[in-house]
């Protein structure tokens, strides 16, 4: 609203320019005795338009102050999207997050029944606490996924860790092949 009645004042204030110099060629001509107040009209128009022109000024960087920050919160919107989805994965990993995967054991408890686990331990090194979701899979030599399994955290504090068993339900038909597979961060998403 404020522009719009800026833009009239402009209009106003030329015309004000107008009949003041209109005005004040009069009085030089004789024709009228009004000397100062065409004076007056010429100079209120000038200040008119100097202000007009200062409050578009104002109008424009206010306006280019609140793209910026629309922008960046855009662009920081994105950033946070791309860790919440996984998509910034290698990203985690190198600045905020440390997935240590320890050795892949399958024991035969006395009943005769598999016990499987892989130890991993999840270290948030960012500077504020996060929760993570971390996809671990299981891969053979020719790197195709053999099977994959998830540890989450909640709200781990910077420089804390928490420890994980996974695969503890691995299927019976993968477990040759667990034995000798290559265990790797998949995915991880960050909240």
């Amino acid at each position: 609203m404020i522009p719009i009645i800026n833009n009239f004042a402009a209009i106003l204030a030329v015309l004000a320019l107008i009949f003041g110099i209109v005005g004040l060629v009069r009085t030089r001509r004789g024709r009228s005795h009004y000397r100062g107040l065409a004076i007056s009209a010429i100079i209120i128009s000038v200040v008119a338009t100097g202000g007009v022109f200062a409050s578009q000024a104002f109008y424009v960087s206010t306006i280019d102050a609140v793209s910026e920050g629309v922008d960046e919160a855009g662009a920081e919107l994105d950033s946070n999207l791309d860790k919440m989805d996984g998509s910034a994965t290698e990203e985690i990993l190198k600045n905020d997050l440390t997935v240590d995967i320890g050795s892949f054991e399958a024991k035969t408890d006395d009943v005769g029944l598999v016990e499987t686990s892989l130890p991993v331990k999840i270290t948030n090194k960012a500077d504020e606490a996060y929760t993570y979701d971390v996809s671990v899979e299981a891969v053979d030599a020719s790197g195709d996924r053999i099977e994959e399994d998830w540890a989450s955290t909640n709200s781990l504090k910077p420089g804390q860790s928490q420890s994980f068993e996974l695969f503890v339900l691995a299927s019976e038909e993968n477990l040759k092949e667990l034995k000798s597979a290559k265990f790797q961060v998949f995915e991880v998403s960050q909240y």
